[in-house]
This record gives C-alpha cells, sequence and structure tokens, in this order.
C-alpha cells in the first residue's frame, strides 16, 4: 500500500516537472520563431498523459504553438487563471464552467476532451469495514471530493438518489486527489471520489468501489473539456482555432492509440508501467455531447449548484472561423 500511495504522489510532482516544456520543443518562440506560446491548465490525471501525447508528436508545433503546461486541483481553480489571462487554455469539467456562467463569466469550450465509459472512469471507494455497498449507504457519511460543488458531489447525490437514498443527506469534504488514500485509511473520511490513476491505485490498495456515479447518473456525460476565455475567442480567434485543431487531432489520435496513452502516463507521470496499464481510459475526443451536457446541468439546477437553467448554449458557442 506504501508503494501505491507513494506512486499518487510522485504523479503530481512529476506533472509539475514535465510541465516546464513539451518533450519535442517548438522551433522558436512567440513572435521570433513562428510559434505562438500557449499555457495550458491540466489537472494531475491520467488523461493529462493524452496531450503530453500530443506534444510529442509535433501536433501542436504543427499549428504554430508552443505549448507549456501547468497543473491545477480542479477545473474551478484553473477558471480563474483562464479568465484573467494567466493560463489562455485550461482542462475543466463542465459543470465548473457551467457554474463559472452562471455568474457571469464568459468561458467557452474550445474542444472536447474526455468522456464516462460504461466501465466508469471515475469512482466511490470506501474502507472494507465501512459497511457502505451501495450508492445509498453514502447517506449520513462523509466522502471526499476534489472540488466542492461539481462533477463529483452533483453525480454523487442523483447516484443516492436513483439508489433509494436522500441525497442532501450525504457530507462532502475537498481534498486533493493524492491525499484520499492516506484520508480514507485514517478514517478521516468514510468515502472518496477519484479518477484514474487514482481509483485504481486506492481500489488495488483492497478498498472496494461503492459506485460508479457517472454511469448511474448521466451515462456517457463529458467528463472534461478545453476551454478559453470570451475575451481569447474574440480576439484572437487564429490562435484559438490552431489550438481547437491542435486539440482535436490529438485526441483522435489518443483514442486510436491507447497502448501509447498509457505508456507515456508511465514514462511521463512517472507511472508504475503495470498500473497504467491497468487503469480505464476515459474516450477521447469527438464532439462535445450536448444532450449529456444538458442534462448535467439540469442536475445543477435541481440539486442547487445554480439557480437558473444552465447556459449550455452560451459554453458551446461555436469558436470564429479566422
Amino acid at each position: 500500500m506504501k508503494k501505491m500511495t507513494f506512486t499518487a504522489l510522485v504523479l503530481v510532482s512529476a506533472l509539475a516537472m514535465s510541465a516546464c516544456g513539451s518533450s519535442e520543443p517548438a522551433k522558436g518562440t512567440a513572435g521570433s520563431g513562428g510559434t505562438t506560446e500557449v499555457t495550458v491548465g491540466t489537472l494531475p490525471i491520467l488523461p493529462t498523459a493524452a496531450i503530453m501525447l500530443g506534444m510529442d508528436k509535433g501536433f501542436f508545433v504543427k499549428e504554430g504553438l508552443d505549448v507549456k503546461l501547468e497543473t491545477g486541483q480542479g477545473g474551478a481553480a484553473l477558471v480563474p487563471a483562464v479568465m484573467s489571462g494567466q493560463m489562455q487554455f485550461a482542462t475543466g469539467n463542465p459543470i465548473s464552467l457551467l457554474q463559472a456562467r452562471d455568474k457571469g463569466l464568459d468561458v467557452r469550450v474550445v474542444s472536447s476532451y474526455t468522456y464516462d465509459t460504461d466501465k466508469g472512469v471515475h469512482a466511490v471507494l470506501t474502507r472494507p469495514d465501512s459497511g457502505i455497498k451501495t450508492a445509498k449507504d453514502l447517506v449520513g457519511k462523509k466522502v471526499a471530493v476534489n472540488t466542492l460543488k461539481s462533477m463529483g458531489d452533483l453525480l454523487i447525490m442523483d447516484a443516492v438518489k436513483k439508489d433509494g437514498g436522500d441525497p442532501k443527506a450525504v457530507s462532502f469534504v475537498e481534498l486533493p486527489y493524492p491525499n484520499m488514500e492516506a484520508a480514507l485509511k485514517s478514517g478521516q473520511v468514510d468515502a472518496v471520489w477519484t479518477p484514474e490513476p487514482f481509483m485504481t491505485i486506492i481500489r488495488k490498495a483492497d478498498n472496494p468501489v461503492v459506485t460508479y456515479p457517472g454511469v448511474a447518473s448521466v451515462k456517457g456525460h463529458p467528463t472534461m473539456v478545453y476551454f478559453a476565455s470570451g475575451t481569447l475567442v474574440k480576439s484572437k480567434p487564429e490562435l484559438v482555432s490552431a489550438m481547437a485543431k491542435a486539440i482535436d487531432v490529438t485526441m483522435d489520435y489518443a483514442q486510436a492509440h491507447p497502448d501509447e496513452v498509457r505508456a507515456k502516463a508511465a514514462s511521463a507521470l512517472k507511472i508504475d508501467p503495470a498500473l497504467s496499464k491497468a487503469v480505464v481510459l476515459e474516450d477521447m475526443g469527438g464532439p462535445v455531447r450536448k444532450d449529456e451536457l444538458t442534462a448535467m446541468g439540469g442536475l445543477m439546477k435541481e440539486y442547487g449548484v445554480i439557480t437558473e437553467d444552465a447556459d449550455v448554449v452560451g459554453l458551446l458557442q461555436s469558436v470564429p472561423k479566422p
């Protein structure tokens, strides 16, 4: 178990080191060599290996982009950085972005990223002796999520309701993914919600899965998208279009070559190769699934995350063509 936990902690530090630049540097810098430097906010999770793979393949350089990666704890934390111009693009879950639009922030989806699968790519896990067997058993329990009032607690509440429990009786605590296994072991929380690779790390430490809330709630929903500010979309449409094209090519390549994504995760993120082969990969690429996104927006209003109808149309405004 100690080895598994260490691997999880190493993942975050490895991401930070990898964020210093692509393994295939762009030829030149903004304004001097035909490429434009852009900072992209990412999360310390396995699908980040996909964008690293695209950087290796030169998909971004081909579009004139010199990509620098920076990591954050959750999509909600990356929104201010994008809105302020500290980052030009970032990955985030659509719940956080719909919340941002509800608060009047003009965030726009640039490209799709990942989707949940029938196997479930994020799970609620518990200790083997907790007595928690199904989603409704989470009533009255303390559950860790990476960001409050976001995808984790929203989908868990809906899963609890569908299992016959009171969704409002679940207590949520905000914790970074790498801290969740220790919090679960110590009894600080009764259960944790996490994506890969932490889902497999925690499960392999003999902690059973309670539910896959993404499958129990809105099947096939978008888990992550790439986004930018409306200001950037309007002021630099050529840059945004180039980024969207590079992301689309990268995600399509990643979907068609999952073994390369796993290998990249093992090397760049310093994940045990056996672990990288065991994790469940999300579906990548393709158009944003508007119906599923709309359903998630409905859940946001139902559970009081927002008070008005979710602005799905505004979030999915087309990127202007140069």
